[in-house]
């Protein structure tokens, strides 16, 4: 039986164009009425996190690829990388010029080289919206060099991301790896990226501190992810989906393949497995439509 469920946000719990579609909405919300606990799981720091997510009706929040943890609007666990370890990354980042963002709690600090990758990856998954604006801001990540403002953050950094040459970045995971977690390491649109937290740390390591401190079994669990980086949480429980179009190195831990966002993938995953039954959840998304289009009214269309 399934006692808690693991969402990853981009590319599985929410389209980067569209948002959360109704159908994953609805079907969370049976979850809940059904006392199934629902735990957001994202390599994004808590600053970042969109809108919509926000609004979500939750019971948890995983951020920073593992480094954040709120249960029930408390944050129980909040890792940092030591000092003597932030010094010598940007020590190195400096000394062969590479692509650095740095994230804090709220904040997340790039560089030049990284602002422009990050800021040129985006536009190409958009591309072809119309209201670009819009869906930037809906992103809620800067994509801008304000590395300068680093010393706001008083050295409480959980997730370092360095972009560059592929011999650059084997350095920097071998002089690193027993320093922190490597939560990736991958190509990237012709370049090399790898994802630094804290030792101790990753999506894994707080799913079964969640799980461990909730009293919930390794098989009473599921998680939805589509990168690399839920390697981890997917080999943390016992049920794992990937979203259709991940990887080898997440699809070998998957025990199943959903759709993605925009097919209602976590709604059709959960039907499959009985988690939820599928004319409750038509229903829901029905009535999800409806209140919508409510809200969309004028206060005159009301009155006609």
């Amino acid at each position: 039986m399934t006692k808690i469920i693991y969402l990853d946000i981009d590319g599985t719990l929410r389209d980067e164009r569209l948002g959360i579609p109704e159908s994953a909405e609805a079907a969370l919300r049976i979850c809940r009425e059904q006392g199934i606990l629902i735990v957001i799981c994202t390599g994004r720091n808590p600053g970042s996190i969109q809108r919509d997510v926000k609004a979500l009706e939750i019971d948890g929040m995983i951020s920073g690829g593992g480094a954040y943890i709120e249960f029930g609007d408390r944050q129980v666990q909040e890792n940092f990388f030591p000092m003597r370890v932030l010094a010598d990354v940007l020590e190195v980042i400096r000394k062969r010029k590479l692509g650095a963002a740095l994230e804090g709690r709220e904040e997340i600090y790039m560089n030049a080289k990284a602002a422009l990758f990050y800021r040129e990856d985006f536009e190409k998954k958009i591309a072809g919206v119309r209201d670009i604006s819009r869906i930037m801001e809906e992103n809620r990540i800067r994509y801008e060099d304000n590395f300068s403002e680093l010393w706001k953050e008083s050295g409480k950094i959980h997730k370092i991301c360095i972009i560059g040459p592929k011999q650059d970045i084997d350095r920097i995971a071998e002089h690193f790896e027993e320093k922190s977690e490597i939560a990736q390491k991958i190509e990237w649109n012709g370049l090399w990226y790898i994802e630094l937290l804290p030792a101790g740390c990753g999506k894994g390591e707080a799913v079964d501190f969640l799980n461990d401190r909730l009293g919930i079994s390794r098989e009473e669990s599921m998680g939805f992810g589509d990168g690399e980086n839920d390697v981890g949480m997917l080999r943390s429980v016992g049920i794992g989906v990937a979203v259709e179009g991940a990887g080898e190195g997440l699809l070998k831990y998957a025990d199943s393949i959903c759709e993605k966002p925009v097919d209602d993938g976590i709604y059709r995953e959960l039907v499959r497995r009985n988690v939820i039954r599928e004319e409750i959840g038509q229903n829901r998304i029905k009535e999800k439509i409806g209140q919508s289009r409510i809200e969309e009214e004028t206060p005159v269309e009301r009155r006609a």
